[in-house]
């Protein structure tokens, strides 16, 4: 069935510390379709963003079959203001938004005037209680205007800020299971790991884990084999839990040796995932979480789905664009890649 786009989507900008992944949509025929997608390496690592870099970022977008200058960016965690908010029964409408407002303000000693805000209510209510609470999450002012005014100088438009678990939950919500089932979303990334529990379409509960990240576990293996940090990823790559034959320059000896560090690394996370999971099932839904999908660069390592399905006695999936959405054949070799489904769901924020 041909496709009949009606119009672009804004470009979902995904800005990690070593790579910025893209993605474009087109909407048609009550349909979304994914026109385009690039993971690029950023050309200065790091936090900020400089004018020059959003330059050439628009540049290499527009060879790539982007199109237009609008931008959807998500705003890093640790910029964000967020509140957890018990109301007070029969509360609903703008005395809730209200009420988040005036906790954020109080929390983080600003202004009630001085931050954008977005909030929710849980759609779970704590079991055997009438207790509803709200999640909010806002972003200061003077943080928004340096993020818009580095992408303006750069003549790139941004549309939107979104928060980076809302774009996730976004894209992801194709393969949550009914409510009041609940969906853990993990999104693995460089520097940080991050669980998301997501009941129907909204976020639930967020949690940057303390267990070491891809980056830490990268470090490590430049350590032990002397081997540079690009190098280093590669290995893991290739690695994962279920490589048999040599990799590269490993025998099987240093291939077990790299295994051995990743259950490791992994076995940490377990343990630290079981405390919310339990959580959730105690506390949040009688029927608790029932599947776990796995977004980010780390999510593609080979058998570790399998390694935490095994050690967590549920259900997991990788989560990638083309698990969720039709995409145009020029990119049919992009969509395979969960690093990309935060990038989606920026794209996915202005509903084209």
């Amino acid at each position: 069935m041909k496709f009949r786009s009606k119009k672009r989507s804004a470009i979902g900008l995904d800005v990690g510390s070593r790579i910025i992944k893209a993605a474009q949509l087109a909407w048609g025929e009550g349909r979304y379709r994914i026109e385009a997608l690039a993971l690029l390496p950023r050309t200065e690592t790091g936090d900020a963003f400089k004018q020059e870099e959003v330059r050439q970022l628009k540049r290499t977008l527009q060879r790539q079959g982007f199109q237009g200058a609008k931008v959807v960016l998500a705003v890093r965690d640790q910029e964000l203001l967020r509140a957890s908010i018990e109301l007070p029964p029969g509360v609903t409408g703008a005395p809730v938004a209200q009420m988040a407002r005036m906790e954020l303000s109080r929390m983080h000693r600003l202004d009630p005037d001085a931050f954008e805000m977005m909030s929710w209510e849980m759609p779970l209510k704590d079991q055997g209680t009438s207790v509803n609470r709200m999640i909010a999450v806002g972003c200061a002012h003077e943080v928004a205007e340096a993020h818009l005014e580095e992408f303006e100088r750069g003549r790139m438009d941004v549309v939107a800020l979104d928060v980076r678990s809302a774009a996730a939950a976004r894209a992801c919500a194709a393969l949550t299971v009914p409510m009041p089932a609940i969906t853990a979303i993990l999104d693995l990334g460089w520097s940080s790991t991050t669980l998301l529990l997501a009941g129907g379409n909204s976020i639930i509960y967020e949690r940057v884990l303390e267990s070491p990240s891809l980056r830490v576990l990268a470090d490590m293996l430049c350590k032990r084999f002397n081997i540079l940090d690009k190098t280093a990823c590669q290995v893991i790559d290739a690695v994962g839990f279920s490589a048999t034959e040599q990799v590269d320059d490993l025998d099987q000896k240093s291939i077990e040796v790299v295994r051995q560090m990743l259950v490791q690394h992994t076995g940490k996370m377990v343990e630290e995932l079981k405390v919310p999971f339990a959580y959730a099932d105690h506390q949040l839904s009688a029927e608790g979480i029932q599947r776990l999908l796995l977004i980010g660069g780390g999510a593609t390592i080979p058998g570790f789905a399998q390694h935490l399905e095994s050690s967590l006695e549920i259900e997991v999936k990788q989560a990638a664009p083309g698990d969720v959405m039709e995409n145009s054949p020029e990119i049919q070799t992009k969509v395979d890649n969960p690093a990309m489904m935060v990038a989606v769901g920026l794209a996915m924020f202005s509903g084209v």
